[in-house]
């Protein structure tokens, strides 16, 4: 009988469980086990907030064994799960859980679990948009911040037109609300610098210091500029000490008349299909320097210089510019007309010329040769030949493997007898095959 029972019983207990949604089942927040300890740092219990609003539930838990995951329930409804980095266990964990809100009265929880199984929760009670009044004693936190420090870009510090930058500085929450993603940083002086606003913030809790970034361009214009920032609550209201970046941005570039130290043409002087090189030197107080020649307007650096090979007579401009205010220098190249071209001597040819013979003893005489061989069919040879009167021959002598070039030869010609009678001589150079190349005449002794 007692076994009976026991089965009705169990049976009913099943039938009662099947009939439950599982989504009510995951989402009833279970009493509190063991050890494990929840506490929710945003929102506060009784704060009031604003429909439609995505607010980050943020809560820290601890437990022995480490901290496996976190749950988030409104109304008992299942909103999130969040787990530690990697899946690995931590604890103390702090996490943040987004939930939209909705009008009415509702009860948050938040449910931690341990490695070990052991849970433990924690709850609060919140109003969106005033439907419903809390039941409980409402307690809202206080927003406050306190600027420590410039990280970055102190006071007066000096930005170049157009750089960006990023402003830092160190805050503290000086108040008891947590700063979620809801918080942000906005400019309120109609002077971001370009920046973002409003910007978001990093979390940080009561009594934490963190810095806040936003990053800036510097204007253009020079001048001193300021740009005042502040911090945002959810509901848009600006607290804590103002922030701020005052950047001087400086005069640059040019200002007033240029000034060209020097230009001039090395040399000035040239023929045509000679070169020159142009010189400038430092070109003071310009945004612009210019070089104007024939082929058109170039930019260039100063100093500098650069070679040229006109072929008439060029004038040259260097020109500076500043702000629309122009100087130029002028540097001439005189060009002339080239010298005509010296004519190429024609090639010299075979000759030889004789001078007077002298007497060189009894029997002999000497005639001097002065020749040039153009080494055709080499080896040559002079042969001089000595006449009488009567045109006979009375003598020769001949020279071998004469040398190719301008030479002087002293040559001695026999006369067996009556060399009184040799009046005229004849040189000439003969080739290897005996061929005449070139004669020449010349007087005998009389």
């Amino acid at each position: 009988m007692k076994r009976l029972l026991l089965f009705l019983l169990l049976g009913a207990f099943g039938l009662f469980a099947a009939i439950i949604p599982p989504a009510a089942v995951r989402a009833a927040p279970p009493p509190q086990f063991g050890d494990t300890q929840v506490t929710i740092q945003n929102p506060t219990n009784g704060m009031n907030l604003t429909p439609g609003q995505m607010i980050g539930v943020s809560s820290v838990a601890s437990g022995a064994g480490g901290i496996s995951f976190v749950q988030l329930f409104v109304d008992n409804a299942y909103i999130a799960t969040s787990q530690p980095p990697n899946g690995i266990p931590q604890s103390p964990f702090a996490s943040v859980q987004a939930w939209t809100t909705t009008p009415g009265y509702h009860n948050i929880v938040v449910r931690a679990t341990t490695s070990q199984g052991v849970t433990g929760q924690a709850s609060i009670s919140v109003n969106v948009g005033g439907s419903a009044s809390p039941t409980n004693t409402p307690n809202p936190c206080i927003a406050g911040s306190t600027t420590l420090n410039d990280v970055t870009i102190p006071d007066n510090s000096q930005v170049q037109p157009g750089a960006s930058f990023q402003k830092t500085w160190q805050v503290l929450n000086s108040g008891t609300c947590i700063w979620i993603n809801t918080y942000r940083i906005a400019n309120i002086n109609n002077t971001p610098l370009g920046a973002q606003s409003p910007a978001p913030i990093p979390q940080i809790a009561p009594g934490q210091s963190s810095n806040i970034s936003v990053n800036m361009v510097a204007p253009q214009q020079p001048g001193t500029y300021r740009s005042v920032w502040q911090l945002r609550a959810p509901n848009g209201y600006n607290f804590g000490q103002q922030m701020d970046a005052v950047i001087v941005v400086p005069q640059t570039g040019c200002n007033g008349t240029p000034q060209i130290t020097n230009f001039f043409a090395s040399p000035p002087n040239i023929r045509a299909g000679q070169s020159t090189t142009l010189v400038w030197g430092a070109v003071n107080n310009a945004d612009q320097i210019r070089l104007q020649t024939p082929a058109g307007s170039s930019s260039v650096t100063a100093p500098g210089q650069t070679t040229l090979s006109p072929n008439v007579t060029t004038t040259y401009i260097l020109t500076a510019l500043c702000r629309g205010q122009r100087v130029d220098s002028v540097a001439t190249v005189y060009v002339s007309n080239a010298p005509p071209p010296t004519p190429t001597p024609p090639p010299q040819r075979n000759n030889i010329t004789l001078s007077p013979a002298q007497q060189a003893g009894f029997g002999a005489i000497n005639v001097p040769a002065q020749y040039f061989y153009d080494n055709t069919n080499a080896p040559g040879q002079i042969q001089i030949t000595a006449f009488n009167n009567f045109g006979q021959v009375v003598g020769s002598s001949n020279i071998g493997a004469i040398p190719y070039t301008q030479q002087f030869a002293n040559i001695t010609v026999s006369i067996p007898s009556g060399y009184q009678n040799a009046v005229n001589v004849q040189g000439c150079i003969i080739d290897r095959t005996g061929a005449m190349l070139t004669c020449g005449s010349g007087l005998g002794i009389r």
